[in-house]
């Protein structure tokens, strides 16, 4: 019974320990100001990535996705 509660234990433990930074990012948008300022006062997690043609992109978190869509379109 000790070892299955330590094993139980361990098991929590390195579940806590997993990366949790393994966040998925989708194209929302190209970058221009107004976008910017949408995003940020609704606190969506976003990234600026170059595209193609050294046109800037605005990439969202797959969880802001629906938000950023209902907030800021």
């Amino acid at each position: 019974m000790k070892k299955l509660i330590i094993l139980f234990l361990l098991l929590i433990l390195a579940s806590g320990c997993m990366n949790s930074e393994s966040t998925e990012y989708k194209f929302w948008a190209h970058k221009t100001d107004n976008q910017i300022t949408r995003l940020n006062d609704a606190n969506i997690d976003y990234k600026i990535i170059e595209g193609n043609g050294g046109i800037d992109e605005i990439w969202v978190s797959e969880q802001d996705f629906d938000n950023v869509t209902a907030c800021c379109t």
